[in-house]
């Protein structure tokens, strides 16, 4: 679904910088979110879909650092999904 935006045009240069500034922020986060998942990966020797299953099956316990790994999964794919809709808006 597309979505029309109305602003004066003087506004249009902040809302590509702050549009800019959200993807480079998001690719960051990316970029770090990636590396924690991999040290988790090589420390467990079990890539995240591994991981997940067996977490999300009851087979992991309940150790903090699982439930840290999960949330890194998280944060991680909900950072991809911030920035595909992002590069989705034509400005």
């Amino acid at each position: 679904m597309l979505a029309t935006v109305t602003m004066r045009q003087e506004a249009l240069p902040v809302v590509r910088s702050s549009i800019a500034l959200k993807r480079q922020a998001l690719e960051f986060n990316l970029r770090a979110y990636q590396a924690r998942l991999t040290e988790f990966e090589k420390r467990h020797r079990m890539t995240s879909e591994q991981f997940a299953a067996g977490f999300n099956a009851g087979q992991l316990g309940d150790d903090a650092e699982w439930f840290e790994w999960e949330f890194v999964r998280d944060a991680y794919r909900e950072a991809e999904r911030q920035l595909e809709l992002l590069n989705s808006v034509d400005i």
